[in-house]
């Protein structure tokens, strides 16, 4: 993949903008203020696509209770029920009482948070986070033959 091309701007802020941007830098490890600056600008225009209800793609990630079983059988149900948006989806066990969950989604912004709500629901989940992104992936062969 050929490099991006860079394009340099020039801002004036105050100077207390400058001391909280520079302490971020800090505890966020950015390695300049150019990359947290980037970082920022791409992270409200993720939010202006959210708004339009852009397709995007996604990861739901998951923390749930194992020893509640019938919700390994709600969230197969789920998966089943959105298949067309819940592309993968992989499971770990971090300990005798807790799965980590992470599915890869693709789809309108407001389908993908309406779906990651219903898994966040579920009783015995203790944690759900949506992370949409600002791209699509390709079409998966396989999907696109018999349309």
């Amino acid at each position: 993949m050929p490099k991006q091309k860079l394009a340099r701007i020039s801002i004036t802020v105050p100077e207390t903008t400058l001391h909280a941007m520079d302490q971020k830098i800090v505890e966020q490890h950015y390695e300049s203020r150019s990359q947290a600056i980037v970082d920022m600008i791409n992270r409200h225009l993720i939010d202006d696509l959210v708004i339009r209800d852009e397709v995007m793609v996604g990861t739901l990630t998951l923390l749930y209770d194992v020893s509640l079983k019938p919700l390994r059988s709600q969230l197969v149900d789920l998966q089943q029920q959105y298949l067309a948006q819940v592309i993968n989806s992989l499971h770990i066990q971090l300990d005798d009482e807790k799965i980590l969950q992470v599915m890869l989604m693709q789809g309108a912004s407001s389908d993908l948070k309406e779906i990651s709500e219903q898994f966040i629901a579920l009783k015995g989940v203790i944690k759900g986070h949506l992370e949409l992104m600002d791209t699509v992936m390709p079409p998966i062969p396989q999907n696109t033959e018999h349309t």
